[in-house]
């Protein structure tokens, strides 16, 4: 199992301490790198470089990552293909572009499964190489969890920053839905797609995020919440690896230390749990990928999408009115809690031919709402768990502030 290479980015303070921090960085990916195979292209040198030149911005002297369906004019962007023919423009993405103006070092793209297609890539998890390390930004998470970055940028759709998270042991945070500017991201779904950050701690991860969109970085101090909800799951929805004893125990601590815990089942159909943005992400996704001209797909995902392009508009208009009403029924129930809970993925990473089960992200992802995972549990494998913690558009800060208070409490 990999160490940490640091706690807090954001409580290094000195252009010498974040030095020698990406100094560590780097050691660990030139003895970890071979079997983790977090990057499709890195460039350490030019990395040393920017990170001894200390670029002034609340990001000077990290190191960062990002994922391979994000454009970077450094390094070229394949979407995780290996066709030769797939390559994406040399420019910098808004979320690059941002990280680099704030001071921020890019050392590399990152692997993400082909295209997002849930088709495993090289990637391997930092705890133990025979396992996944998620995806579709399976990469962005192994740099992070490796400790060969303080950052990385990835994308979710469906789970693709929370799960990974999870599995790796790391926070993965998810902001409301146009939060961070996709300008520059391979679109998959319109109304789906979201910016990921992977970092640390929640601390760390709200420290990038509010880097990006204010004028300067807040720094998180832990908050204890007065006020917390734990959205029990339907039984149908698959949950292994003991993640409803270690939830029972948690809201018992919870309450043995004060805190307020109601419990409830879902006011969703287990349908749409599972569904719902399965049918809007897959028809906009047939209508971006498969246009004329478009990106050379593998077959699975060629072969998934293809029958979308026959659903009617009928359909896909109805799925959206479901999710609007959804999001008023989630804000509801939110309101008056510091965070909904729930686990972040169905278990443990799988073994390295699958990437996971989205199942725990979907739903939550098409209603558009901040999500986080906090590395708090381990299996008796020593593999990660996380929690997920989930709240009201826009209070992206201060579900951050609650997630930190239960990443020091573990």
């Amino acid at each position: 199992m990999s160490p940490r290479a640091h706690d807090d980015f954001c409580a290094l303070t000195t252009p010498e301490a974040r030095a020698d921090l990406a100094d560590r960085q780097l050691a660990a990916l030139a003895e970890r790198e071979t079997v983790v195979r977090a990057f499709a292209a890195c460039d350490t040198e030019t990395a040393r470089r920017g990170i001894a030149e200390h670029p002034p911005g609340p990001l000077s002297g990290a190191l960062i990552g990002v994922k391979d369906i994000i454009a970077t004019e450094a390094f070229p962007t394949r979407y995780g293909s290996s066709n030769p023919a797939v390559v994406g423009p040399r420019v910098d993405a808004w979320c690059v572009a941002e990280a680099r103006r704030l001071g921020g070092t890019i050392l590399g793209k990152t692997v993400c499964t082909e295209l997002a297609y849930p088709l495993p890539g090289p990637t391997t998890n930092p705890h133990d190489p025979t396992r996944t390390p998620g995806g579709s930004s399976s990469g962005s998470a192994a740099a992070v969890a490796a400790g060969f970055v303080s950052f990385a940028l990835g994308t979710q759709t469906a789970g693709s920053t929370i799960r990974p998270a999870s599995y790796c042991g790391i926070t993965g945070f998810k902001p409301s839905y146009g939060l961070l500017h996709l300008e520059g991201v391979q679109a998959i779904s319109t109304t789906c797609d979201h910016i990921g950050i992977f970092a640390q701690s929640p601390r760390d991860a709200w420290y990038f995020s509010s880097a990006m969109t204010a004028s300067q970085a807040e720094i998180l101090l832990p908050r204890r919440p007065t006020r917390v909800l734990r959205l029990r799951l339907p039984p149908e929805i698959p949950r292994t690896d003991g993640y409803s004893d270690r939830a029972e125990a948690l809201v018992e601590s919870l309450r043995q230390a004060g805190v307020a815990v109601r419990t409830m089942d879902l006011p969703f159909p287990l349908e749409d749990f599972s569904g719902l943005q399965q049918a809007l992400c897959y028809w906009e996704a047939a209508r971006i990928l498969l246009a004329p001209g478009g990106q050379h797909l593998v077959p699975e995902l060629r072969a998934l999408l293809g029958p979308y392009l026959e659903i009617d508009l009928s359909v896909y208009a109805d799925a959206r009115r479901r999710r609007q009403a959804y999001q008023a029924r989630f804000e509801a129930l939110a309101t008056g809690y510091d965070a909904v809970l729930q686990p972040a993925a169905t278990g443990i990473a799988p073994p390295i031919a699958s990437t996971g089960d989205a199942v725990m992200s979907r739903f939550w992802t098409a209603l558009h709402v901040p999500a986080i995972t906090v590395p708090i549990w381990h299996s008796v494998e020593g593999m990660p768990l996380g929690l997920q913690l989930l709240g009201r558009i826009g209070e992206d800060r201060a579900l951050a502030e609650v997630a930190e208070w239960f990443y020091r409490l573990t």
